[in-house]
């Protein structure tokens, strides 16, 4: 190779250089900044699902721990119905019109616990389709809290407008 034809070919690679620079510049690939958001958000949504879980947990061994101080005791079931009540939030009444279930949502208890709660009352037959409703119709964090009168005849979306107040 001769002298000039080595020239042009680093003078094309100088240019070649400027050209990919200047073009890194004006259109930025994704940086890592960028990259470490996303994974900080994917992180975050696996803490909020274990938390839940976690809180889940804590609720049935309190309410196993409950019901085993309960029956240990020489107390009346009809005695210790209120304490038990505040925090297994499940009240059953039998009506004339049906089963009536006294449903409690305590303030700042997670959703998972809620549908968890619903479940065990035999209100809802299963978990997932009603979290599903919850999702598809944006009602999954409108849960109030408060004390309602539900039935088991209800549908999982009389039993959602009820405790969203939607």
């Amino acid at each position: 190779m001769n002298k000039q034809r080595l020239r042009f070919l680093s003078i094309g690679f100088l240019l070649s250089a400027l050209i990919l620079s200047g073009f890194q510049l004006f259109y930025p690939m994704d940086s890592p900044a960028e990259n470490a958001d996303t994974t900080a958000n994917v992180a975050s949504d696996g803490y909020k699902e274990k938390y839940e879980s976690l809180l889940v947990e804590v609720e049935l061994q309190k309410k196993a721990a409950e019901s085993v101080a309960v029956t240990s005791s020489d107390t009346s079931l009809a005695e210790s119905v209120p304490e038990a009540t505040a925090s297994q939030a499940v009240a059953t009444s039998e009506s004339s019109a049906g089963t009536t279930v006294k449903f409690v949502i305590a303030q700042g208890q997670p959703t998972s616990v809620v549908i968890d709660n619903l479940v065990s009352a035999g209100l809802i037959a299963d978990r997932a389709v009603f979290e599903q409703y919850l999702t598809e119709h944006n009602l999954l964090y409108k849960i109030n809290y408060g004390e309602y009168e539900l039935s088991r005849d209800m549908g999982y979306e009389v039993i959602a407008d009820i405790i969203t107040l939607e």
